[in-house]
């Protein structure tokens, strides 16, 4: 494993641990990590991580599955990881039953 995805994997983990320290519902806080950590600048995309975050905060999507799907997206070592992110959300999500 070279350096610098090791760095990123030691980020992504503190990263993670500390989301399980947030208190629930702190969406805002999620929508930002979503975008931030998965290199999001489009309108369309940011729009994306903040409907996640919405579904969140709702109830109908757990927040480990968007959670276990980011850091395995960021994980994959790709310089652009949102498109697999929404990808396989959009997949765990329709599996939920939940439209995204």
């Amino acid at each position: 494993m070279r350096f610098s995805s090791w760095l990123l994997l030691v980020f992504v983990l503190s990263v993670h641990a500390t989301a399980a320290e947030r208190a629930p519902g702190n969406v805002a806080d999620l929508a930002d990590r979503l975008a931030t950590g998965l290199r999001v600048k489009a309108p369309a995309d940011v729009a994306f991580c903040e409907q996640v975050a919405d579904l969140v905060r709702g109830g109908k999507l757990p927040e480990q599955v968007v959670d276990a799907t980011y850091t395995w997206a960021i994980g994959r070592g790709k310089k652009y990881p949102f498109p697999a992110f929404q990808h396989v959300m959009r997949l765990k999500a329709a599996k939920l039953g939940v439209p995204l």
